[in-house]
């Protein structure tokens, strides 16, 4: 989907990018604060201005950090399906924003979510009384990670070695999970060492077969059981992880029930 950043869109013009120009848009889409088509979260976010209620949106956005606030509908919260699956990046974030009641929207880009936080309660129903929300805080600049990458690529794990156990609560601004990038490190070095080389545990692709140099020692790797599901802080061993292709990954993450290696074993065999 080839949106531009900064440039301004309809729903409709979103919609027949999307979904072509042959179905007619959903009523949700069409007036919504967001939709889910597949993998993807369509986020139309108001900033800064009082709705029909008298209420200004609190939703916030730096320009020149390209963060923003963002929060979910009125009793939204981390442990529902749609918003487990965002926080742990099984989901793209498409956030399209405006600053007034005009139709069109200008795309902010795809986010990396960098923190999130439970029972967010300056928020009201329409008769005035409190209730509460889930809010989350994306980066939406360009040198952001894909937040469907977030425990994938070596730039992600190897930049720093690690000072804390996997899945402690940091307190940044919000509280989030922290991932370990040296047993990630760690996993593949063990691996390379059984093997003597780096290849996908599914269906046996090696980057540095198909790319050289340039793919040498490269492989994503995956999480067997989700980070956002464990309670407290744990300490993940190789075993805990497997390493995995790109294509592979993704078909692991693509459904709301993830698959486990034998799975997709299965799967690749029967087809």
């Amino acid at each position: 989907m080839q949106f531009q950043k900064k440039e301004q869109y309809r729903r409709q013009e979103i919609w027949e990018l999307v979904k072509g120009k042959e179905e007619k848009i959903s009523r949700n889409f069409q007036q919504s604060g967001y939709e889910r088509i597949d993998d993807n979260l369509f986020a139309f976010v108001n900033i800064g201005y009082q709705g029909h209620a008298g209420q200004a949106f609190p939703n916030q956005y730096d320009t020149d950090t390209e963060r923003l606030l963002w929060y979910g509908k009125k009793e939204t919260h981390s442990k529902q399906p749609l918003m487990k699956r965002l926080i742990d990046g099984a989901i793209t974030f498409y956030c399209f924003a405006r600053w007034n009641d005009d139709p069109n929207f200008t795309f902010l880009g795809t986010g990396k979510l960098v923190n999130y936080r439970d029972n967010f309660t300056e928020v009201f129903n329409k008769d005035g009384t409190q209730t509460f929300c889930l809010e989350l805080e994306f980066d939406l600049g360009d040198n952001s990670i894909h937040p469907a990458w977030i425990n994938n690529f070596d730039a992600s794990f190897e930049a720093e070695p690690p000072d804390t156990k996997e899945g402690k609560e940091k307190y940044v601004r919000h509280k989030t999970r922290e991932r370990d990038p040296a047993v990630v490190k760690a996993k593949k070095d063990e691996f390379q060492k059984e093997h003597g080389r780096v290849f996908c545990e599914a269906c046996g692709f090696d980057f540095k077969k198909t790319y050289g140099a340039r793919g040498d020692a490269f492989i994503e790797c995956h999480h067997n059981v989700p980070l956002h599901s464990i309670l407290g802080e744990t300490q993940t061993k190789t075993s805990d992880l497997t390493l995995l292709c790109s294509n592979c990954h993704r078909m692991v993450h693509r459904k709301k029930d993830w698959l486990t290696l034998p799975q997709l074993k299965s799967l690749m065999e029967r087809n």
